[in-house]
C-alpha cells in the first residue's frame, strides 16, 4: 500500500516539524538582534511574534480540512518554500517586509506543515497515539536547539543576515524533501494484526469518526478549547518573554541562553513523556497532571533570586507545557476518531490564536505595567487553571447520538 515503513513518514514528519521550530524556540534569541540592527522596539517584534502564533495555529484547520482530503504532500511542499521564504525576510532591514513574509506568510506556512505532521500520529499509529504525536510534537522544540546555539554563539548585528539566509536554505529543502515521502492511509485502515480491543479500558469512548461540524457541537470541545488557550498563553508567554525576564532580573547572560535551549529541550522531551504517559494512564489523568505541574512550577520560579532555581523551575515548568502539544491531538483523536483527525484538531487549535494574543502583546503590556512577577504568576495560574478543567471530562468524555447532528 505504501512501499515504505509507516515509521519512515514518521521520520519525514519529525523531520519536517523540527525545521519550523527556529519560528517559535529561536525567536527570543533572534529577535534581540533585529531591533538593536535596525533600531525597533522590542514591543514592535513582539507584534511580529503575535503574528506569527495567529497565522501559524489560523492555518491549522484550512490545513486539516484539504489534507484530510487530499493528503499532506503538496501541502507540505507549498508550507517548506513559504516556511524557508518566511525565515530569510528576516534578513531584511524593512519592517512591513517582516510582516508579510515572515509574520503571515512565513508563519502561515509553518503552520501547514505543523498541521500536517503532527496527526501523522493520529493516522498511522492508532496503536501509538500518545507516543508518536510526542516525537512528533517534540521536535517542533528540539528543532531548534542546534540553531539557537549557532544563533547566541556566532550571531551579531552585522553578521545575522548571513546566519539566517543559511538557516533558510536548510529548512526549505530539508522539508521539500519529507513533503514527498507524508502520505496518509484509507480512511478505516489499522496496523496489522491489531484491534483497538487490546486498548482495554483506554479504548474510544465512541467508536463514531466525528466531522468538525459534529464536534463542535459536543460541549467537552468547548472545555478542550477553554483549557487549551489558557495553557498555550501561559507558555508562550513564557518563551517569547523569558530572556528578558532573566535580564531584567540581573542574572548573567548565561542563564538567558541556557533558559532559551533547555526549554527547547524541555518541553521537547516532555512531549513524548507524558504522551507515552496518557497511553498507560488516560489522556485526561496525563493532561491534568501535566498542566497543574506546568503552573506550580511557573509560580515557584516568580519568587526565587537564585538564578540555578529559576532556572530549574522554569525548565520544569516547560517541560510539563509541552506536553500539551501531543495531549491535545491525542485526546482529539481518542474523542472523535481518527477520520476527520486532522481538520477536527486544526479547530481546537485555533485557541492558539488567543493564547498567542497573550503570550505576545497582552504579556508585554502586562508587564509594561504589572512587572514581570505579576505577569508571569498571572501565567501560572492559567495553567492550572487550565488542569482543572481536563479533568471534568474524565468522567464526561463525548458520545455519540444521533442528537449531534
Amino acid at each position: 500500500m505504501l512501499g515504505y515503513s509507516r515509521w519512515l513518514v514518521l521520520l519525514a514528519a519529525f523531520l519536517a516539524m523540527a525545521l519550523v521550530s527556529p519560528f517559535e524556540y529561536a525567536w527570543s534569541s533572534i529577535s534581540p538582534l533585529i531591533a538593536e540592527a535596525n533600531h525597533w522596539a522590542l514591543n514592535q517584534l513582539g507584534f511580529i511574534f503575535t503574528l506569527f502564533v495567529l497565522f501559524q495555529s489560523g492555518a491549522s484547520f484550512p490545513t486539516g480540512i484539504l489534507r484530510d482530503k487530499y493528503g499532506p504532500r503538496l501541502l507540505t511542499i507549498i508550507g517548506g518554500i513559504l516556511a524557508g521564504v518566511g525565515i530569510f525576510s528576516l534578513t531584511s532591514d524593512s519592517f512591513p517586509i517582516l510582516v508579510l513574509f515572515y509574520g503571515i506568510l512565513g508563519s502561515f506556512g509553518a503552520g501547514m506543515i505543523y498541521s500536517n505532521a503532527v496527526n501523522i500520529g493520529n493516522k498511522w499509529f492508532p496503536d501509538k497515539r500518545g507516543l508518536t504525536t510526542g516525537l512528533i510534537a517534540g521536535a517542533f522544540s528540539w528543532g531548534a536547539i542546534p540553531f539557537i546555539f549557532w544563533i547566541r554563539n556566532a550571531a551579531n548585528v552585522s553578521n545575522y543576515p548571513w546566519i539566517l539566509s543559511k538557516i533558510a536554505i536548510i529548512a526549505g529543502v530539508v522539508i521539500i524533501v519529507c513533503g514527498f515521502i507524508l502520505r496518509d492511509p484509507p480512511k478505516g485502515w489499522k496496523p496489522s494484526g491489531w484491534s483497538a480491543d487490546e486498548l482495554g479500558s483506554l479504548a474510544r469512548p465512541s467508536e463514531h469518526q466525528f466531522n468538525f461540524k459534529e464536534t463542535i457541537k459536543t460541549w467537552q470541545f468547548w472545555i478542550l478549547y477553554s483549557a487549551f488557550f489558557l495553557i498555550s498563553g501561559a507558555g508562550l508567554m513564557t518563551i517569547s518573554k523569558i530572556v528578558e525576564y532573566a535580564d531584567s532580573v540581573g542574572f548573567i547572560p548565561a542563564v538567558g541562553t541556557a533558559a532559551a535551549a533547555g526549554l527547547a529541550l524541555t518541553n521537547g522531551l516532555g512531549r513524548i513523556v507524558m504522551g507515552r504517559v496518557s497511553d498507560k494512564l488516560g489522556r485526561e489523568d496525563a493532561m491534568t497532571l501535566s498542566f497543574v505541574l506546568m503552573g506550580f512550577f511557573l509560580l515557584i520560579s516568580t519568587g526565587t533570586s537564585s538564578s540555578i532555581i529559576f532556572l530549574t523551575c522554569i525548565l520544569l515548568s516547560l517541560f510539563f507545557w509541552g506536553p500539551l502539544f501531543s495531549l491535545f491531538p491525542a485526546i482529539m483523536g481518542h474523542y472523535y476518531g481518527e477520520d476527520n483527525a486532522a481538520s477536527n484538531y486544526g479547530v481546537l487549535y485555533s485557541a492558539k490564536m488567543l493564547g498567542g494574543l497573550y503570550g505576545g502583546y497582552i504579556s508585554a503590556t502586562f508587564m509594561k505595567n504589572l512587572g514581570f512577577k505579576i505577569t508571569f504568576l498571572i501565567g501560572g495560574l492559567m495553567g492550572m487553571m487550565a488542569g482543572l478543567l481536563i479533568l471534568t471530562l474524565k468522567f464526561n468524555p463525548p458520545i455519540w447520538n444521533k442528537e449531534n447532528t
